[in-house]
């Protein structure tokens, strides 16, 4: 029987819902025209595919973490959680900015859901990273 560690199917939950963020709450459609002429989507698109990859990033953390062997191993995949979560919160923030309007549909729903689901993969990988190795939850298949 495989052991599975719950814990890391709700990191991989999470990861799921990053990547379904930007198609629940939609981010802007228009294009930009640049002085040139030509037309560019805006950069909250951008931000919405480098959520896309963070996002998938986490899943396979999550999956991973999900049916490490060792608690060396899940020790070391909950840090690299913690660093996607980061990386989930900076990057509508400061990385890819979204845009400057704050009335946009990006700034009023996709960012602050991206900022809560990142925030909320962080403190997962942190209490996974010190969870005691003893009391960790599995269940067996």
């Amino acid at each position: 029987m495989k052991k599975v560690n719950v814990f890391g199917v709700i990191i991989a939950v999470v990861g799921v819902l990053i990547i379904l963020t930007p198609v629940v709450f939609p981010v802007c459609e228009g294009l930009l025209e640049l002085v040139n002429g030509k037309q560019v989507p805006m950069r909250c698109n951008w931000t919405a595919r480098a959520e896309w990859i963070i996002g998938a990033l986490v899943l396979i953390s999550g999956l991973l973490v999900a049916f490490a062997k060792t608690d060396e191993a899940r020790k070391r995949l909950n840090n690299q959680v913690v660093f996607l979560g980061l990386a989930t919160i900076l990057t509508p923030l400061f990385i890819i900015p979204t845009c400057m309007n704050p009335e946009m549909a990006c700034n009023i729903g996709t960012k602050p859901a991206l900022i809560i689901l990142g925030v909320v993969v962080t403190g997962l990988g942190l209490y996974g990273s010190f969870l005691p190795r003893s009391n960790a939850e599995v269940v067996s298949d």
